[in-house]
């Protein structure tokens, strides 16, 4: 329980508050602090696969393409798109030999993919021509959503609350994110989008020590 702890407190107490004071002069630093805070959330996970279970590597492996995918998404979107993407099919695979698929997980992808298709329609003009590529990652994240929302709560423990946790706000941090992508008064909500994405993947990368 220390390690997640201190993990959570270097992540939330270190790594957020540098990020955001650097990131208006020094992106680049500012970059590098907002990767050391996913890394923060690797450090369980690494511990669990080296101590507990290799199958928990899977979500190293997501940790890592999600830290690199922190710092790629500042300057070249899409390459940080497609590294998130990488990982979030590193937690598929991971939760689905953890947890046995239900009529949960089908119903809840049914209705997340739903609601994106009327959300991207709602802003299919803003979308443009990056439609595709923003379906394809939302299909991916809705995916893992799903994965973990159905499976976390069908499992009756401590590890599961987390997951279950953990996949949610990742879909609201992911969420949040797209709208103030589409629209500048939003860009406030800065702060709720890097809280809800740390305390996502602590959740999900302590789980692992659980």
């Amino acid at each position: 329980m220390w390690i997640l702890l201190a993990c959570a407190a270097l992540c939330l107490g270190v790594c957020l508050p540098l990020f955001f004071r650097y990131k208006p002069r020094k992106p680049y630093l500012a970059a590098a602090f907002k990767s050391l805070g996913t890394l923060c959330a690797l450090v369980p996970a690494l511990v669990a696969a080296l101590r507990l279970d290799p199958q928990y590597w899977f979500f190293v492996l997501a940790l890592l393409l999600h830290a690199a995918a922190d710092y790629l998404l500042e300057f070249w979107f899409f390459f940080g798109v497609g590294a998130f993407l990488l990982g979030h099919l590193c937690y598929v695979v991971c939760l689905l030999k953890l947890f046995p698929l239900s009529a949960a997980h089908p119903v809840l992808l049914i209705c997340f993919g739903a609601y994106l298709v009327w959300l991207f329609y709602r802003h299919r003009k803003a979308i443009g021509k990056q439609m595709l590529p923003f379906a394809v990652y939302a299909l991916v994240l809705c995916l893992m959503a799903s994965c973990g929302i159905a499976g976390g709560a069908t499992s009756y423990s401590v590890k599961g609350v987390m997951i279950m946790l953990g996949a949610a706000l990742f879909f609201f941090s992911d969420h949040t994110l797209f709208l103030s992508m589409l629209n500048t008064r939003r860009k406030h909500m800065d702060l709720l989008i890097m809280v809800t994405y740390y305390l996502a993947q602590l959740l999900l990368g302590g789980s692992c020590l659980f």
